[in-house]
């Protein structure tokens, strides 16, 4: 099974739609898939769920306290319910919701999961003193990503996080396979993905000598390392890294030319620097030098406000759903795209096209 994290610290650069896209396409392609809101926004959840799902879920009682805490046992909080009580095991039994339009199920996020960065922050200083139930509690996604293995229910769990550079988001890409970054060729987006760099840089070194200390310690009072090592699925055992693949540009689209899509200058004056950025994030993680340009992704402009609407994904938007005139040509040619960024995904992720 594969595990997949969109992440970017930089908001509004179409993160969410892009993944969730993709997702689809990946179930198009007879993958079966769960994806993890982890974004406390939610915008996942309420872009794939219909209207009587996430009433279920959140107003599923006439007092509002009562509803609070009933939906935190329904969201991907109830994760980590153990957790904030000091265990260092989560909770993997924790009700997934199908989509209907998207053919994926979703562990819905929920807002509250804002708390949990401070739980994640306690537990990332404390297991850098060798203190392994708190390095145990930093693995939580690699307990659930095994735990999900061994039911055998899907191909790829995809996990979908704010845009933070806090210990929640680093405990979220310890249990991937790989990570992409979604951009916006921009001045703010070209820096923030500079600060992405240096952030790996810093954490991935950290994480070795927490990683290493643990262990060392673990391997010396525990006769079952080998068993506890396995759910946590710990990077560099089992032959596991946090692989990069790449990054994908938002670009808004100024006019054609001879046939020929034109980028408005200011973003095709960024769009080479993101490569030099994207190689830097590969050297850290050990990775060779290569191409990490997954695509360019149109800016959609009303069309992912309309999708939400409906809960569906770009391809399935019909005129029944709101779309008028032209926004269906439109709609062909933004699905063929995030089609393409999907397949490029797949590809790295040596991931196969089951649907033949």
């Amino acid at each position: 099974m594969k595990t997949l994290s969109f992440f970017n610290n930089k908001g509004g650069v179409g993160k969410t739609t892009l993944s969730a896209n993709v997702a689809y396409n990946f179930a198009r392609n007879g993958q079966r898939v769960l994806y993890v809101d982890c974004d406390p926004q939610c915008n996942a959840t309420q872009l794939m769920l219909e209207d009587n799902q996430t009433a279920e879920i959140y107003d599923g009682h006439p007092d509002p306290e009562e509803a609070l805490r009933q939906s935190l046992g329904k969201t991907v909080y109830g994760i980590f319910i153990p957790l904030r009580e000091g265990e260092p095991e989560i909770d993997p039994d924790v009700p997934v919701h199908s989509s209907r339009r998207f053919g994926v199920d979703v562990l819905a996020g929920h807002p509250s999961l804002s708390q949990i960065e401070d739980v994640m922050s306690a537990a990332w200083q404390t297991a850098l003193g060798r203190e392994t139930a708190a390095f145990r509690r930093v693995h939580w996604a690699g307990q659930l990503v095994t735990a999900m293995e061994d039911t055998d229910r899907y191909d790829i769990i995809m996990f979908d996080v704010g845009p933070s550079l806090g210990p929640f988001n680093r405990t979220v890409l310890l249990g991937c396979d790989a990570f992409v970054t979604p951009t916006a060729t921009d001045l703010f987006s070209y820096h923030a993905f500079g600060n992405l760099a240096r952030w790996f840089d810093a954490w991935v070194t950290e994480y070795s000598e927490m990683s290493a200390a643990n262990i060392s310690t673990w391997q010396s009072f525990s006769s079952s390392f080998e068993k506890k090592s396995r759910n946590l699925r710990l990077p560099g055992y089992g032959g596991r890294e946090l692989q990069y693949l790449g990054y994908t540009t938002q670009e808004y689209i100024k006019k054609k030319a001879n046939g020929q899509e034109q980028l408005v200058g200011a973003f095709e004056r960024f769009r080479d620097k993101f490569a030099e950025e994207a190689q830097r994030i590969a050297r850290i993680l050990g990775q060779a030098s290569e191409d990490f340009l997954l695509g360019h992704v149109p800016h959609m402009h009303s069309m992912p406000a309309t999708a939400q609407d409906v809960h569906s994904p770009i391809a399935e938007l019909a005129y029944q759903d709101g779309i008028k005139g032209s926004q269906g040509a439109q709609r062909d040619s933004y699905s063929t795209k995030i089609r393409e960024v999907a397949d490029e995904v797949a590809q790295r992720l040596h991931i196969t096209n089951n649907s033949a």
